[in-house]
Order: C-alpha cells, then sequence, then structure tokens
C-alpha cells in the first residue's frame, strides 16, 4: 500500500554550497520534490559563515552549528541530529539520508522511536563504497551490524554495489533496493551543430574533437593513466589528431596532473580548467565525455553530459554498465587495460560522427531512465510506502 507524502526530512552532513556529487543530487532532489508541492527540509551542519536557516528555492535548509576536530565535529551532528528528529517529528513524513555515514545511525534510531519511514542512500562504487569503507573501523562494523539489526532501507546506486552485497552471506540482513541518480533533462540539453561550434568558441577552443572530464581529481578516476595514453595516442598518430581534453575540477590530484601535462608535453592539448559553478558550457562544447574511475557509483556529471547529447567514454565498472550501452551511446573499457582505453579512443578519432551519433542515444537513454521528473515519481511513491 502506499499513500502521498506532504513532507520529507533530507538528512545530509555536507549540503549546498558545498557541491560534490553527493550534495549535487540532493539539492537537485530536494528541488524536484519542493517543485511538485512537498515540503522539503533539509538538516545539516552548519560551516562557519553561513546562515542558520535559510530558503533556496522552496527548501528549507536547517544547519544545525558543529565544532572540534572531525571527529567530535561528526559525533555532535550525529547525536544533534538525533534528538533535533526525535523533537520535530511532527514536521515530516519521511527522512532520506544522503550518505551512510554518522547521521543514517541517528536517523536509523530516531525513526525506531518516532515510526517514521527511513531512507538511507549509499554512496560510491564497489571497493570505495561506504560498506566496504565502514568494514575497516570498529565504530563502522558496529554501524553495519546496526543496520542489520535496525534494517533501514538502503537505496543502492549501481547494480555491482548492489548484486555484490545482495549475494554476500555477511550482508544478508540488509534491505537492499536499486535505485539511480537522477538528472535535470530540461536544463542539460543538447545544442545543434552550428551552435555547438559556438559553444567551443566561447570556451576559447577551435572546432577540433572535444573531450571532456568533470569531477574531483582524485586517484581512484586514474586522470594521470589517462594523460599516459593521450599521449601514446599523439606519438603514434601521424599526423597528430586534431582533440583537446579539458578536466574540469579541483582535488588532491590537480598538483601531480599538471606536472603531467607538462612532462608529456601535452599542454597543447590538455586543459586544466579548474572547478567550475557552472557545467553547462562545458557539456554543451563537448563531443565525449571522459570517466576512467578504476571505481565509481553514478556519476552526476556523466548524467548530466548525456542529457546534454555527449557520447560517453567510461571504463567498464558502477553505474557506466547500466547507463552506457557499448557501441550505441557510448565505449566501455577496462579501466587497467591501455589497449582498450586506446581503442576506444581510436574508434572516436576514426569518424567524428560517430561521436554525434552516439550523443543522440545517449539523450534518449538520459531522457528515458534518468530524468529527474521520472525519479521524482518514483522516490515519492517509495516514500509514501507502508
Amino acid at each position: 500500500m502506499s499513500h502521498p507524502v506532504s513532507s520529507v526530512l533530507m538528512l545530509s552532513q555536507t549540503f549546498y554550497p558545498d557541491i560534490g556529487g553527493a550534495e549535487k543530487q540532493a539539492l537537485e532532489i530536494s528541488r524536484a520534490l519542493a517543485g511538485r508541492g512537498v515540503k522539503v527540509t533539509v538538516l545539516t551542519r552548519q560551516p562557519g559563515g553561513l546562515p542558520a536557516e535559510e530558503d533556496l528555492g522552496g527548501v528549507l535548509v536547517k544547519r544545525l552549528p558543529v565544532f572540534g576536530p572531525r571527529a567530535v565535529d561528526s559525533a555532535v551532528f550525529m547525536i544533534k541530529s538525533f534528538f533535533w528528529l526525535l523533537l520535530h517529528s511532527g514536521e515530516y513524513e519521511a527522512v532520506h539520508v544522503h550518505l551512510a555515514s554518522s547521521p543514517a545511525v541517528a536517523a536509523v534510531l530516531a525513526g525506531r522511536f518516532t515510526g517514521r519511514k527511513t531512507l538511507v542512500k549509499l554512496g560510491g562504487g564497489r571497493g570505495v563504497d561506504e560498506i566496504t569503507r565502514s568494514m575497516h573501523s570498529l565504530l563502522g562494523r558496529l554501524k553495519l551490524a546496526f543496520f542489520r539489526l535496525a534494517r533501514p532501507e538502503l537505496l543502492v546506486m549501481n547494480d555491482d554495489v548492489f548484486n555484490w552485497l545482495k549475494t554476500s552471506k555477511e550482508f544478508s540482513g540488509l534491505r537492499l533496493r536499486q535505485f539511480r541518480n537522477g538528472v535535470d533533462t530540461g536544463r542539460y540539453t543538447p545544442l545543434l551543430y552550428n551552435e555547438k561550434i559556438n559553444a567551443k568558441t566561447a570556451l576559447g577552443l577551435d572546432n577540433s574533437a572535444l573531450f571532456l572530464f568533470v569531477g574531483r581529481l582524485s586517484p581512484e578516476k586514474r586522470l594521470k593513466e589517462f594523460l599516459e595514453a593521450w599521449a601514446e595516442i599523439f606519438s603514434e598518430e601521424n599526423p597528430a589528431p586534431k582533440i583537446r581534453l579539458v578536466i574540469v575540477g579541483g582535488g588532491p590530484e590537480e598538483a601531480a596532473l599538471k606536472r603531467a601535462v607538462a612532462d608529456l608535453g601535452l599542454a597543447g592539448s590538455v586543459t586544466l580548467a579548474g572547478p567550475k559553478d557552472d557545467l553547462l558550457p562545458y557539456y554543451r562544447a563537448a563531443d565525449v565525455f571522459v570517466l576512467p574511475s578504476i571505481s565509481e557509483g553514478l556519476s552526476n556529471s556523466m548524467l548530466e553530459a548525456m542529457a546534454c547529447g555527449v557520447a560517453v567514454m567510461a571504463s567498464r565498472v558502477g553505474g557506466a554498465m547500466q547507463a552506457v550501452t557499448p557501441g550505441l551511446s557510448g565505449c566501455l573499457f577496462d579501466p587497467l587495460n591501455r589497449v582498450e582505453l586506446k581503442t576506444c579512443l581510436r574508434g572516436f578519432l576514426a569518424d567524428r560522427s560517430v561521436a554525434l551519433k552516439m550523443g543522440e542515444q545517449a539523450r534518449k537513454t538520459a531522457v528515458e531512465k534518468y530524468s529527474m521528473a521520472r525519479v521524482t515519481d518514483e522516490l515519492m511513491a517509495i516514500y509514501g510506502e507502508d
């Protein structure tokens, strides 16, 4: 049985203006629900300088003050969240926790007292997912034991993690539901061919085939290895291919990537653009979206690129295996197999119309399977389940 839900609480340890993948998805879902007339309240930490309460386009954000080093900060937020949920249980009908960190424990425990439905979204790809990370510490293992006992519903974003958890005896007590991230296919839209040329020009680029990465510059993304393969393509092809690579984002690998660009002689074909608030101009200028990660959940950036009609070149891990149909909307490769990676690259170099046709199919997949409108419909039904 299901009933309409008119109020939802989003619980997230970090939230806008912090914008990682989880934070961005939490904000987009909150706005989509508010657009349906659902009262959405976000409960999060209060970093320095941000107000305790703020309205973000119909989404009420409440920030709880915390203090101390990271471990203390997290514990304080968990305890405060627990008591807030108890004291304000009349203000929401369901709780949606973004990521299975310590606040999820507070939400699940409070739900046992209040009877409110509690969902916990898992983040990360296989090996860097929250379940795996939790297994490496005593507190993490205690959290997992509590989840097995309390049995909250866990939303899993890709088949890889879902199948692992479902078939593992160690996690047989967990309640799992396959789900996915959504993308605003009304905002992220493709351009006509001549408009795409103008989009490249606006970024200071010529009409070369544009490969684009958007995301955190961290080791699991394997961008340094991708740059090495990119350099090999330039040394092996004669004449040199007319292609550009733009990397958008910041993170711990930024300095190493700058050195690699210089050492490999790639300054003429690779641009490190740094973090950008508005990604739409980059998606619209791109021909191929690149995601060479060793592990991945379901990349928001990949979905946004697909919605903009961009072909995908991604490693065969995580959500890309469900979102990308090889040969139709993109190309998948083993992240540890450089020959496969370069074969994907060469496929796009041989005929630029390949990326155009694949981009059209990528857009179709984004609209039919990952549109935020559809994801919101399904979430509202889940919230209302008895």
